[in-house]
């Protein structure tokens, strides 16, 4: 016992190591930084200060970090605080200014501080921005970061019509088309010396001349002038950029890339794609690059399918059926159940992920949600060493009497086509719900993910096709072979403990990676990783209780069982 029990517990290390990573960059993402600049005297400055430090120490506790910088007496201070006016776009009105992650508050009173929580509960829902990451251009006020943004100069002049044509233009794409996915970066140049000498900057860097305004500049684009044909080339160009990469102008001003260079970097990357094209009869030419979520699904799908309580359930269904000799009756049988289980399933599945698509912006949600199926993982790493002892994902032994008598009396209306069908689905939609416990797990994880990408309902209703397809597959397989050959095998229950801890290792790297950062499901390379390790914390698992500690005498897991029976 106490060698079985040693080896349990550097068992559960080695798992402790492969699946929680522990992360201590994790706490950082769920503190909210917040400059606070102020004058020595200002009365608002004076009533907002115990606010902030309140809020701190009562209300979020240790979910704030608060940086002071006392403005009217420190001249970088105020130098900084108008560097972070100009990163947000606002105008410094005088103190307090305070910046809590994407939000900017002017002035302070009692009346302002249902604002300030609702900047910070804001932050700490979508996940918090450090202000500084905005003020160093890394990040956007819309939560995208900077490199993914296409930024867009606008040069005009005071009262040229063109500008004031093309300025509502603009703006309709930044309300209703792209949203935070384009900046515009507004100067007035007949004015303005300074915004003129930029904009002949501008003018320089891309090879040409200002011949007046408008000038607006998008990615490598140029354009002069501004008419209704002009709006079509400005969609595209910006469609462009988001597509192949944003390139921002300023860069190209300031001489850190050429145009040439964005032109040639493009192309090869155009060269690489096409390497990542293939030709998949029906569907047609699917980019594997970024495919990360249809690799996602399929292996999911796969995996799912192959559960221990839906093959048991039909191995034994066949298992009884086949003993008519009636081919007829076990394709009727046979189908009927195979759809009606993946249409409750699927069903079900559809019920996850439209409550996990309508709270996706809370975060907590998704960890919680993630947590539950950590657990459940858990549980099937448990029944891998301990079959059936305490909390398990399996058809209860109680249950099992009352499917066998289902399936009997689905043979016995063996001479009426509609009374077997009906009998079957009867069996279908019972079995479907006691199966809930044992394959739940997988359809929750999956669902998590692609809510938390918010993929579009064309998109979920694609995946979720090829979800069914796969899940159903192994079945299908069981299924055809059976009818061809009339023979079945009962499923053993070392197979379903094997597959168990698959499944367990499985559920717990996806539910850790949607814990700790699910955007590495956007990846296909970190895709493959996170689904290879699971395969080789499994092989790994395998390895030591099936061969490496039998060798010393100890037996944990199935191992123990086949010990037992080859005893007797």
């Amino acid at each position: 016992m106490t060698k079985q029990r040693t080896a349990l517990i550097a068992l559960l290390a080695i798992l402790i190591c492969i699946f929680t990573g522990i992360n201590i960059a994790w706490a950082a993402k769920d503190t909210v930084d917040i400059y606070f600049f102020h004058g020595d005297g200002c009365p608002h400055c004076q009533q907002e200060a115990p606010y902030l430090q309140y809020l701190q120490d009562e209300i979020y506790k240790g979910k704030l970090n608060i940086h002071k910088y006392e403005i009217w007496n420190n001249e970088e201070n105020a130098a900084l605080a108008e560097t972070f006016c100009k990163a947000y776009g606002e105008t410094s009105t005088g103190v307090p200014m305070t910046f809590i992650g994407t939000h900017f508050l002017s002035g302070y009173n009692d009346s302002m501080q249902f604002d300030f929580r609702a900047a910070i509960d804001d932050e700490l829902s979508n996940g918090p921005v450090d202000p500084m990451d905005i003020v160093n251009g890394k990040m956007t006020r819309g939560r995208i970061p900077a490199d993914e943004v296409v930024n867009v100069y606008f040069f005009r002049g005071e009262g040229c019509s063109h500008c004031a044509e093309e300025e509502p233009f603009l703006q309709h794409l930044i309300d209703d088309v792209y949203g935070p996915k384009i900046v515009v970066h507004e100067y007035e140049v007949w004015y303005d010396d300074n915004n003129a000498a930029l904009a002949d900057m501008f003018a320089k860097a891309y090879g040409t001349e200002m011949a007046g305004v408008p000038m607006t500049f998008i990615g490598t684009h140029f354009y002069t002038g501004f008419d209704a044909s002009y709006q079509e080339l400005f969609t595209s160009a910006i469609d462009e950029e988001l597509k192949e990469g944003p390139v921002n102008p300023l860069d190209i001003v300031n001489g850190n890339i050429t145009i040439e260079k964005v032109i040639e970097s493009r192309e090869q990357k155009k060269n690489e794609d096409q390497r990542t094209v293939i030709n998949v009869p029906i569907v047609g030419e699917v980019d594997l690059k970024n495919k990360s979520l249809l690799l996602t699904t399929t292996i999911i799908g796969l995996v799912d399918g192959v559960n221990p309580c839906s093959l048991w359930v039909l191995t034994m269904l066949l298992a009884m059926v086949i003993h008519t000799d009636s081919r007829k009756k076990t394709l009727i049988i046979g189908f009927v159940y195979l759809f009606e289980t993946a249409a409750i399933y699927a069903l079900f599945i559809l019920g996850v992920f439209s409550l996990l698509s309508y709270v996706r912006f809370m975060k907590w949600i998704r960890i919680v949600v993630a947590v539950i199926t950590l657990i459940l993982g858990l549980i099937n790493l448990k029944d891998y060493f301990f079959y059936k002892q305490g909390v398990s994902l399996t058809i209860d032994d109680e249950k099992k009497p009352g499917l066998y008598k289902k399936m009997r009396n689905v043979l016995k209306n063996t001479n009426n086509v509609w009374a077997m069908i009906g009998a079957t689905v009867v069996l279908a939609a019972g079995v479907s719900l006691v199966e809930f416990s044992c394959t739940a797990a997988f359809p929750v994880i999956w669902s998590n993910i692609l809510a938390s990408h918010g993929v579009t309902k064309l998109e979920f209703a694609g995946h979720l096709l090829l979800y069914m397809l796969l899940y159903q597959l192994d079945e299908l397989i069981i299924f055809l072979v059976v009818v061809i050959t009339m023979k079945s095998k009962k499923m053993e229950e070392k197979h379903g403990q094997v597959l168990k801890l698959f499944s367990g290792c499985l559920m717990v790297t996806l539910s850790a990676v949607m814990i700790f950062n699910p955007t590495l499901m956007n990846d296909l390379k970190s895709t493959l990783i996170i689904f290879g390790s699971a395969i080789i914390a499994t092989l790994l698992i395998l390895l030591i209780t099936g061969v490496i500690l039998p060798k010393f005498g100890i037996y944990i897991g199935h191992m123990k069982e086949i010990k037992n029976k080859n005893k007797k």
